[in-house]
C-alpha cells in the first residue's frame, strides 16, 4: 500500500510540488517537448499555484495537466493528491466522490482510466515460485 503523507498534501503548493514530481519527474516541458525555461515567467495565473506557460520555442500554452488523464481537469491539485490516495488505499469510489464532494460517475471514469495507466506501466508480475511454462 503506498503511503501518502496527508499533512504535508494539503497544501495546494506542495501538493502542485508532488504532482509535478510525479507527473514530470524530468521537468515541466510544453506538448512538443520543449522544455520549460527556468526564467520563464507564467502565461496566465488565475489558477495558483497551477499557472499555465507559453512556449518560448513553438507558441503553445501548457500546464502541469497537459497531456495527462488530469489535462482540463477543474480539480484542485489538494483534490487529484486525495483522489490518488484514496484509489491506492483502494477506497470504494462511492465513499471517495462523498467524501470529496465529487461525481461518482465522473470519479469512476477517471478511476478506471487511473488503472489502464498502472497495467500499462506495472504490468502483473507472476508470483514468485510459479512457473507460466506448465500451461
Amino acid at each position: 500500500m503506498i503511503a501518502f503523507p496527508i499533512q504535508s498534501l494539503m497544501d495546494e503548493q506542495a501538493c502542485y510540488d508532488y504532482l509535478l514530481s510525479v507527473l514530470h519527474p524530468q521537468g515541466l516541458h510544453c506538448p512538443q517537448g520543449h522544455p520549460l525555461l527556468a526564467d520563464q515567467g507564467a502565461h496566465d495565473r488565475h489558477r495558483l499555484p497551477l499557472v499555465d506557460y507559453r512556449c518560448k520555442t513553438c507558441g503553445a500554452v501548457f500546464n502541469l495537466f497537459t497531456n495527462t488523464l488530469w489535462s482540463k481537469t477543474r480539480y484542485s491539485c489538494a483534490t487529484i493528491v486525495l483522489i490518488l490516495r484514496g484509489v491506492a488505499q483502494g477506497v470504494p469510489t462511492a465513499h471517495l466522490a462523498r467524501e470529496l464532494g465529487l461525481d461518482r460517475a465522473h470519479l469512476l471514469e477517471h478511476r478506471h482510466e487511473m488503472q489502464k495507466l498502472i497495467e500499462q506501466h506495472f504490468p502483473p508480475q507472476p508470483a514468485e515460485g510459479y512457473d507460466d511454462r506448465s500451461r
